[in-house]
């Protein structure tokens, strides 16, 4: 079976469902591939057991069984997919190559990117993120550092320069890289993510690689016909209400 991908429209951290999918079908003895889309190239280098799930587009054959997917995308927490699957999945194919960051350092993930460039997306996924992140950091308490991961650390350490100040003697901002924002949010021990796959697979990670992790969502994901909660949330997060 191949799980058919959009040329356009999903990204990394949605990817990974459809590969959890696959890996947890494999190990079942029901073989499942993902098919490569365009972008992935630089995941599969970093996570070469990724590859293993994936079927290049010239090798997709005439009679290969096709699943178009569902709306959710495999992303439905305890419905879709479970904590033993999810966690083998990490601990088998994504774990191995991340760093575990074990000095304390508060990340701090926020999704800016497309979410705010587009109006149509603006009004779908756009919340108070310093309202939210106020009362995040909170949650977490005081730290001697905070790590800032984004697609836009311009516009954080101008907007957000002062909160974050107020709760950390150190703040450092990760340079962009996709790659390398996805090691230092994966691998941290303190998480605060946004409403974005790339921050709740920080998560899901973080805490395979951390018992102790703390992780501290949003409630919001997107303004949906069915409503605005993130149905890809782990339970055992602590999470924030409000600030849409």
């Amino acid at each position: 079976m191949v799980t058919m991908t959009p040329p356009v429209g999903l990204r990394f951290g949605n990817w990974l469902y459809l590969w959890l999918h696959a890996h947890e079908a494999g190990s079942a003895g029901r073989p499942w591939m993902v098919l490569e889309a365009p972008g992935m190239e630089e995941w599969l280098d970093a996570f070469p057991g990724l590859r293993d799930l994936t079927i290049a587009r010239d090798q997709l054959r005439f009679h290969d069984r096709r699943d178009w997917g569902e709306h959710s995308w495999n992303q439905r927490f305890g419905e879709e997919f479970s904590r033993e699957a999810l966690d083998a999945f990490i601990a088998e194919v994504l774990a191995p190559m991340i760093p575990r960051d074990d000095t304390g350092t508060v990340v701090v993930n926020v999704r800016r990117g497309d979410y705010y460039a587009h109006e149509h997306l603006r009004v779908r996924y756009a919340f108070d993120q310093a309202g939210y992140l106020a009362e995040a950091l909170e949650a977490v308490g005081p730290a001697a550092r905070i790590r800032l991961v984004s697609d836009d650390p311009e516009w954080c350490e101008e907007h957000l320069g002062a909160l974050l100040g107020r709760h950390a003697d150190e703040v450092v901002y990760e340079p962009r890289g996709a790659v390398g924002n996805f090691l230092a949010v994966s691998g941290s021990r303190t998480l605060i993510g946004t409403n974005s796959t790339f921050s709740y697979w920080g998560g899901y990670i973080a805490g395979v690689l951390h018992p102790d992790a703390r992780i501290v969502m949003p409630r919001f994901h997107a303004r949906t016909e069915s409503g605005t909660d993130a149905y890809q949330l782990d339970p055992s997060w602590t999470i924030i209400e409000g600030h849409h």
